[in-house]
């Protein structure tokens, strides 16, 4: 890797460090609100394709980085979200 890529990388991962810890300091509300939709909806997401799939349908989200933060995010807008895509995508 490039030397110059290292210092950028480097520098984004300081930046993304002291915002959270500002953020950490003056709401701590918003971390635990984001984890607990995160928790929450991934569940959700877990057991509805469960469901979904021993129904026969063949719609599934699955659990990964983008699904989790979505849910973290915007909550149920969220996860009704990312079944409605993935059921315009199944067809």
């Amino acid at each position: 890797m490039d030397p110059i890529n290292i210092i950028l990388i480097a520098i984004i991962v300081i930046c993304i460090i002291f915002i959270g810890v500002c953020l950490i300091k003056r709401r701590p509300d918003l971390i635990v609100d984001f984890l607990l939709r995160s928790v929450i909806g991934t569940a959700g997401i877990y057991l509805l394709d469960l469901i979904l799939k021993s129904r026969g349908y063949n719609i599934n989200v699955g659990i990964n980085g983008a699904t989790v933060l979505a849910n973290g995010l915007l909550g149920l807008p969220g996860f009704i979200l990312l079944y409605g895509l993935a059921f315009y995508y199944s067809f």
